[in-house]
């Protein structure tokens, strides 16, 4: 009877010792995936943080440009509407006199010349 506990016993032992071993390997090699993919995960991480940074660096000169742009169309709206403001005057002075003067009316139906109209175009 002795015998048959102590080759058990043995048995058993090297099966655990042997399941012990397996399961060790197993949980090295996850170990050794799990880190090889938390390395991964940090090196895109890394990646990522840099394209951030570029990114914002890149949005911020854009949104300087825009501010400078904005700026630059304001101020060619002031002197467009400056413009438009004194050819309004002028048109408005040249009808006057249209109607007040009688030599600036025959001046001002005879033809333009077609040298003079090319100017004023």
């Amino acid at each position: 009877m002795g015998s048959i506990f102590s080759w058990l016993f043995d048995n058993i032992s090297s099966a655990l010792i042997a399941a012990l071993l397996i399961a060790c390997l197993a949980l090295a090699s996850l170990y050794k995936c799990a880190r090889d993919e938390r390395d991964v995960a940090l090196q895109n991480a890394a990646i990522a943080i840099e394209a951030n940074k570029t990114n914002k660096e890149t949005i911020g000169a854009l949104e300087a440009e825009i501010v400078k742009r904005d700026e630059l169309a304001a101020t060619w709206q002031e002197e467009l509407a400056r413009e438009r403001r004194a050819r309004d005057d002028a048109r408005r002075e040249l009808n006057a006199l249209l109607e007040q003067n009688e030599s600036v009316r025959d001046w001002g139906s005879e033809r333009v010349p077609d040298d003079v109209w090319g100017l004023l175009k």
